[in-house]
């Protein structure tokens, strides 16, 4: 165990395998009750966008090698034999991806799934708060996926789709597991229907705007070709394709097809999608 990757552990992580219960979470800050020392009011903080924590009652903070070495007074090389428990390859998978090309064939023989749970990981919070997502934990399609390519582990978040494949994203993976299809995300609006090409669009509308409409994730835009059933249970479909030649073009077929789909972009005619848009936008 080296430091830097005893670094990169997950300080949330680590709580939640010592049974410790957060008490409330504002934003980046998750609140405890101090595993440090006794007291009635929770003021040991752990800020996930950094993985750092601070605890107010003794004025201290810092790393996951700090807060080890004070809660069991261990050295150093103490700390890191007791961190070696949290490094299974699921720790430290996402760090490993940034050497490896996702230039595989899919199919079942090479890959498999581990697990699938919520949202937990630090490094993968942190992706989705870097692309401006904030809010995602009533995403029922929204996880974190553990898998396997040829016998090397790997995981990042992963949005399940009806054949119960996963697309799986991360800062070094784009691909998808299983088999590709579509999402239905169904928020019980029969009359209207919002159509995106991946999820972290859907999650970027659903981070800014009100959710009164059902949702179609194509996972693929030529996807939307096995559609039109979906489509016609709808009295209002809006578009929200990418700004280039397969969104200009999908949109214009659909609009031929669906008299009553309407092209959405206009907002953010000026970027590639509508994430970069929100990402470069101020609002």
């Amino acid at each position: 165990m080296t430091l830097e990757k005893a670094r990169n552990i997950s300080i949330e992580l680590v709580l939640q395998k010592m049974n410790y219960t957060p008490s409330k979470k504002i934003g980046f800050d998750i609140w405890y009750s101090s595993p440090l020392h006794e007291e009635k009011t929770p003021s040991f903080k752990v800020n996930t966008k950094i993985n750092r924590w601070y605890d107010h009652g003794l004025q201290k903070g810092g790393n996951v090698i700090d807060f080890i070495s004070i809660k069991f007074n261990y050295s150093i090389p103490e700390v890191l034999k007791f961190l070696e428990n949290y490094s299974d390859e699921s720790i430290f998978s996402f760090q490993k991806q940034e050497s490896i090309e996702f230039n595989f064939t899919e199919t079942e023989s090479k890959i498999k799934i581990n697990k699938v749970i919520d949202i937990q990981h630090f490094a993968l919070k942190q992706y989705l708060e870097n692309r401006k997502i904030y809010f995602y934990d009533n995403e029922p399609f929204l996880k974190e996926v553990h898998y396997e390519v040829n016998g090397i582990k790997y995981f990042g978040i992963g949005f399940q789709n009806q054949s119960n494949g996963f697309e799986i994203r991360s800062k070094y993976a784009k691909v998808c597991i299983v088999k590709k299809d579509i999402s239905l995300v169904v928020k019980g609006y029969k009359n209207k229907l919002r159509i995106f090409e991946g999820f972290l669009d859907f999650l970027s509308f659903t981070n800014t705007y009100k959710s009164d409409s059902d949702f179609l994730i194509l996972n693929s835009i030529a996807l939307i070709n096995r559609c039109d059933e979906i489509l016609s249970n709808y009295e209002e479909i809006e578009l929200y394709f990418d700004n280039d030649a397969a969104g200009n073009s999908h949109t214009k077929s659909t609009q031929e097809k669906f008299k009553n789909a309407k092209d959405c972009r206009t907002f953010f005619k000026d970027f590639k999608d509508l994430n970069e848009w929100l990402i470069n936008t101020i609002l």
